[in-house]
């Protein structure tokens, strides 16, 4: 069984800045008040269009471990995590084989890149995201639940 998502986690009220604004922004309620935006085409398409239609240039992001990670979702990041803290992650995985990676936005600005083993849940924890032992923050937040953004 596959697991492939892009998309921003951060707190529930955090999250429901960008739904509030984009209409194809649709909030996944998550454990620990916490919610998560799929980074679909059609959120990312309206973000681009918005951005070409302002004239505003956003230089592409420099993060080769992100291979979704493009000019709209670090616009995305940029503006929402002001006074706040968001996380975009991404897997890739099909029959226990594959990659995932992310980002931690603080304040409008990126922290390091992650990627490889234990990359979300560095990224789940740095957000606040807490855990019974023997379960990890992705486990916490049910996110193996959500393996396609359909």
């Amino acid at each position: 069984m596959g697991h492939c998502i892009r998309a921003i986690i951060g707190s529930h009220e955090v999250i429901q800045k960008p739904v509030d604004d984009w209409v194809c922004a649709k909030e996944i309620e998550l454990p620990q008040g916490f919610g998560m935006i799929f980074c679909t085409i059609e959120l990312l398409e309206d973000i681009e269009e918005l951005l070409e239609c302002s004239g505003k240039a956003v230089d592409a992001p420099d993060f080769p471990e992100l291979d979704y990670f493009d000019a709209s979702v670090k616009e995305l990041m940029e503006n929402y995590s002001q006074g706040a803290k968001l996380a975009y992650v991404e897997t890739d995985y099909f029959g226990g084989t594959g990659t995932q990676a992310g980002i931690l936005y603080e304040d409008g600005k990126p922290a390091v890149p992650k990627s490889g083993e234990g990359a979300i849940n560095a990224l789940l924890k740095e957000l606040g995201v807490w855990c019974f032992p023997g379960k990890d923050e992705f486990d916490m937040l049910n996110l193996g639940k959500y393996r396609h953004m359909e």
